[in-house]
């Protein structure tokens, strides 16, 4: 079982706009990493590189499935097991996000700037489906670091009980979707708005989105950027990811 986190295989599950998504094209340019080309872009001229060491590997995304080690022969399995809980989904299923709010800090911590959403029941359904099939693939967690790091880091009996069979204390009734812009912010309370100001107006068309498809996401041992190993589209349903709402 992998303790270092610069070591190992691991996956994740991700809601990711398309390559020809303008959404997707303004969010990778101020993480300054295209995930779905593999390649780094130059960074807008306020967000300074070490800004983005911790968010700028994983490419634009929003979580549905933290992204955890797995044994790399797993791999497979993985896939099979995403697409097949896709499957069950009806195509009437609404993969939505609402209320999109730009804040200072994600549920990483009080470090970042993201865009922050409620989830549609349907989204906060399928994300704890997930949880429950796949955390049997799990070998290790970044979460089991942070424990390490700080003992009482997760002091909660639930966070506790989360973590004993799920790997990860969030999520569930208390998941708050959001993508993540900028992490770990370093710079003065004044850059910070100012840029929380700029970020805010930039993604205000996508506060209302809708998605038809999932992305399994995997960074093997040794790389230094994650990379999408697929997409899967949920049958039925015809909707472009992401809608944007009117403005």
């Amino acid at each position: 079982m992998p303790t270092d986190p610069r070591h190992g295989t691991r996956f994740a599950v991700y809601l990711c706009p398309p390559a020809e998504s303008e959404y997707y094209r303004l969010g990778s340019e101020v993480l300054g990493y295209d995930v779905r080309a593999g390649k780094e872009l130059p960074l807008p001229a306020d967000v300074r590189p070490e800004w983005q060491t911790a968010s700028g590997p994983y490419g634009f995304h929003l979580t549905l499935l933290e992204g955890f080690w797995c044994a790399p022969e797993t791999l497979p399995e993985i896939e099979a097991e995403l697409r097949a809980c896709v499957a069950c989904l009806s195509p009437t299923t609404d993969l939505s996000l609402h209320n999109g709010t730009m804040v200072r800090a994600t549920t990483h911590g009080d470090r970042g700037i993201g865009q922050i959403f409620n989830p549609s029941p349907d989204l906060l359904m399928f994300h704890a489906f997930l949880l429950a099939r796949l955390a049997r693939f799990v070998t290790h967690s970044p979460f089991f670091d942070r424990l390490v790091a700080n003992p009482d880091r997760y002091p909660e009996a639930y966070q506790k009980a989360r973590l004993a069979l799920l790997n990860t204390p969030r999520g569930l009734d208390t998941y708050e979707p959001h993508y993540t812009l900028v992490d770990p912010f370093g710079g003065s309370e004044e850059e910070g708005e100012a840029l929380r100001q700029r970020l805010k107006i930039l993604m205000a068309p996508w506060a209302e989105q809708t998605y038809n498809s999932v992305a399994l996401f995997v960074k093997p041992e040794g790389e230094l950027r994650w990379q999408v190993r697929a997409d899967v589209t949920v049958s039925g349903l015809n909707t472009a990811a992401p809608v944007a709402a009117p403005v």
